[in-house]
């Protein structure tokens, strides 16, 4: 099975960012145009492009859903959001604008009634449960607030109807330093939950390191900064992976939208 690579971009306040170990004061910004990039690695093999919306994480005005109509439209890319949907109107619009599939975390801890109603409504393979862990603690609200112990939160909503899990853990990301595979795989274990990685892929290594180490439940890596900065090319990263393919059989593809 393959573990799919996803290419990662950050809106906040209409530009293009990296943020530093979540903190909105530490961020690095890109003079990239959202689609030309997409586009780009839409050319390279990708199949999906994460896309954190993070004027929503904040809960601040910035980044208008335009630019997310722009990306499901004129890319042949899956567009999986995340930031800011906390409400079952927030999904309908993201899913309206033709997001394939939603992340979800705040909604989950402060509005459970209304995630329960979303996988209802909109079906499981179409929301990813966000754990977000900084220092062993669940974060929600843009990673500024804590919120309990995050496998118990991952057992409690795989036990509720949740398949996909997207594990950040919030210390790394952006920093280059590699990716928190122990912790993904804990999430993974206890709960049964197809899990994404983010956070902390800086070389291409760290792709070698999850192929050989994939554990049950691993379908996907999200690529941010070392993307954006050149450490490699996702065409480098997708065959990279490609050559460890038959070695390690136990990672569960990101399967297309249906």
């Amino acid at each position: 099975m393959k573990i799919e690579l996803i290419p990662s971009i950050d809106l906040l306040q209409g530009q293009v960012v990296r943020l530093i170990q979540g903190d909105p004061r530490r961020r690095i910004v890109y003079a990239t145009d959202p689609v030309e990039q997409a586009l780009r690695w839409a050319e390279e093999g990708a199949r999906w492009l994460h896309v954190v919306h993070l004027d929503g994480a904040f809960g601040t005005e910035g980044t208008r859903m335009t630019w997310i109509a722009r990306l499901v439209r004129e890319t042949p890319l899956m567009v999986q959001l995340g930031g800011g949907l906390r409400t079952l109107e927030d999904l309908e619009r993201a899913f309206e604008l033709g997001v394939q599939r939603a992340v979800v975390g705040t909604m989950a801890v402060r509005n459970p009634a209304a995630l329960e109603a979303a996988l209802a409504r909109f079906g499981p393979d179409r929301l990813v449960l966000a754990v977000e862990v900084r220092e062993g603690q669940l974060t929600v609200a843009g990673w500024r607030e804590k919120a309990g112990d995050p496998i118990a939160f991952a057992r409690e909503w795989a036990a509720r109807g949740v398949r996909w899990a997207l594990y950040t853990n919030v210390m790394r990301d952006g920093t280059l330093a590699g990716p928190d595979l122990e912790g993904a795989a804990r999430v993974a274990r206890a709960a049964g939950v197809q899990v994404l990685v983010s956070g902390g892929i800086g070389a291409l290594s760290h792709i070698e390191e999850a192929g050989r180490r994939a554990f049950p439940g691993l379908a996907g890596l999200i690529l941010g900064r070392a993307l954006h900065e050149g450490y490699f090319t996702l065409r480098e990263a997708i065959a990279r992976l490609r050559d460890l393919e038959g070695e390690n059989h136990a990672a569960a593809p990101f399967p297309s939208a249906g």
